[in-house]
């Protein structure tokens, strides 16, 4: 028995480096497609101004990626793209190649042990794709967010293996008829812990996730704890077991140091102004700038004031100062509304960790399409912003903005940042469309002039946003169902402080409703959806071929999939260089 269990313990270990080797290689692959395209594409582009010619060192790579990423782009069912598809099956396979090759198969025991040792391998692999602070971001520009997705796969991977494991022991013990003296022995109860804390870790991510965020965060960081602790007193021998698991625990362990070390150095003489907006949002001003804030990326968010264990992440609008516009959910963003309505423009101790996320940098581009649908447009908007003050004299550069909102007085949430896109719209370098997709409701009186979005449209009176969220892409939570009721006085205060005047209006049902009244500069609003394939279709084809496009679009699943296989068939060989962003996040 001792060589036989020392013949199984050296093939596993075998195996195991062998999966270690494979994941790096994986890797490698993301990070040399990665950095070779972006230095072929500068040689292309510097040949390009240099000479209007094109370099015969980087067009033979630029052309076949752009095939290859023609097809892997595109939106495929179950997964975001056929890339995502592609990435997840070579990763399955990698687990069941590892996992059945060099075994005996002459016991069940090898199995369950083999399968123990993947889901240690793979818990490594969940904790390292889970960090915050990942050095991928930099190696391959796929920060954590857009990591997520493969999070839950290798989750997932693990718990399968887990449940494998401990089905094979159970049956091999009770033929043995040492079922319960083995059960009752610590190392096996750890185990057990382990097992269920796992369980408890994927039911939360499976089901509660979706319906109570935050309760899901808790139990989620409560049950990976108790796991990792459990499995370490599963095996509580010094051995590469043990190594595996306090290295798991010393990666979870040092990103969360680091992201506490920075949301209490940004805490240092740190406030949040904040200001009601119409239809439940609320927009926070931030007093200090973080370092390297970037408009289009997210921050977390700490305000006690609201939530005193809770950080939330929202996406950078604005860098002078720090803003972020939130759409009001359930928890956290409906108190934070409620907050801000009975204390309009009230400054509260704050802090933020981050800047997170990875975007192209839009300067490289010569087309721009920034496309949002609802809160979406806190990434487009920033990018938008940031492109503007940053482009000076180059007039062959061009934006081009669409933004479709459900309701009217949505529009208003970004009123100071249309305004500064209309200094630019007549002139050649900015295009922007705004939508409104819900048609106006009977309470409004649009032709008496009383009822005025901000943009110089007409709108409803003011109302709560529907109880179903908008999956915008923004990281976000659930409605509220009702706002809280303004008094006269309330009103007046947020007049002062968001300079948007505000009308009582009697209903039909007798209630008092609350109107804005346009004090912005007019934009024109169009009705019902915009035709996103015909835009990006137009935006694409009217480039030159040695030209570039960036299409950047933030909001709704179904929004992203139409963005991701229009552009996706728009990018060819011998056309202009596109290039296709998408921010979803995976809360």
């Amino acid at each position: 028995m001792a060589a036989i269990f020392a013949r199984r313990k050296l093939a596993t270990e075998t195996q195991m480096k062998i999966y270690a080797a494979s994941l790096c290689g994986l890797i490698a692959v993301f990070i040399l497609f990665h950095w070779s395209r972006w230095l072929c594409t500068k040689i292309e582009r510097s040949m390009n101004a240099g000479r209007g010619g094109s370099s015969f060192l980087g067009r033979p790579f630029i052309a076949t990626s752009r095939y290859i990423r023609n097809v892997l782009v595109r939106k495929v069912p179950g997964f975001k793209s056929a890339g995502h598809a592609l990435l997840v099956a070579t990763y399955v396979a990698i687990n069941l190649a590892v996992t059945f090759t060099n075994l005996d198969t002459s016991s069940s025991t090898n199995f369950a042990s083999r399968f123990a040792w993947m889901a240690l391998g793979n818990l490594a692999l969940v904790v390292f794709l889970s960090l915050k602070n990942t050095p991928l971001a930099f190696l391959t520009a796929y920060s954590y967010e857009r990591l997520n997705c493969l999070h839950h796969i290798a989750g997932y991977t693990v718990f399968t293996y887990i449940v494998l494991h401990a089905s094979l022991y159970t049956a091999y013990f009770s033929s043995q008829g040492k079922l319960m003296p083995k059960y009752s022995d610590r190392n096996m109860i750890g185990g057990i812990i382990a097992g269920f804390a796992l369980l408890t870790t994927v039911f939360a991510a499976t089901f509660l996730r979706r319906v109570w965020y935050e309760v899901f965060y808790v139990v989620h960081i409560a049950s990976f704890i108790t796991l990792i602790v459990a499995v370490g007193f599963h095996q509580p021998e010094f051995g590469k077991g043990l190594i595996v698991t306090l290295f798991v625990a010393s990666l979870w362990f040092s990103d969360r140091i680091i992201r506490a070390t920075r949301l209490a150095l940004h805490s240092i003489n740190n406030e949040a102004t904040l200001h009601p907006l119409p239809n439940g949002g609320t927009k926070i001003v931030m007093k200090k700038v973080p370092a390297r804030a970037q408009a289009g990326k997210h921050c977390f968010v700490w305000i006690p004031a609201i939530r005193k264990f809770e950080t939330h992440p929202f996406t950078i609008h604005r860098t002078s100062p720090v803003e972020f516009t939130v759409k009001a959910h359930n928890g956290f963003t409906r108190d934070l509304h409620k907050y801000a309505s009975l204390n309009p423009g009230v400054s509260v101790r704050a802090s933020v960790d981050g800047p997170y996320g990875t975007f192209p940098d839009p300067m490289d581009y010569d087309k721009i399409v920034l496309i949002a649908g609802g809160g979406g447009a806190t990434f487009t908007f920033g990018l938008a912003v940031n492109i503007l003050e940053r482009m000076k004299d180059e007039a062959h550069k061009n934006v081009v903005f669409i933004w479709a909102v459900r309701e009217h007085e949505n529009l208003s949430w970004f009123k100071e940042q249309l305004e500064f896109l209309k200094t630019h719209a007549h002139s050649p370098k900015v295009d922007v469309d705004l939508y409104v997709t819900k048609s106006p409701s009977h309470g409004s009186h649009p032709n008496d002039g009383t009822s005025q979005s901000s943009l110089g449209g007409p709108s409803p009176p003011l109302s709560p946003i529907s109880d179903d969220p908008e999956k915008d892409g923004t990281p976000q939570f659930p409605l509220p169902t009702h706002q809280p009721a303004m008094t006269e006085k309330d009103i007046e205060k947020e007049i002062l402080e968001t300079r948007v005047e505000h009308r009582l209006v009697s209903g039909k049902d007798g209630k008092i409703t609350t109107v804005a009244l346009s004090h912005a500069a007019s934009h024109p609003v169009k009705t019902g959806r915009p035709d996103m394939r015909s835009v990006i279709q137009r935006a694409v084809t009217t480039t030159p071929s040695n030209q570039r496009v960036l299409v950047a679009a933030c909001g709704p699943d179904g929004l992203m999939d139409i963005v991701r296989d229009t552009t996706a068939k728009l990018i060819r060989g011998d056309g202009p260089g596109v290039e296709l962003h998408c921010e979803q996040f995976g809360w």
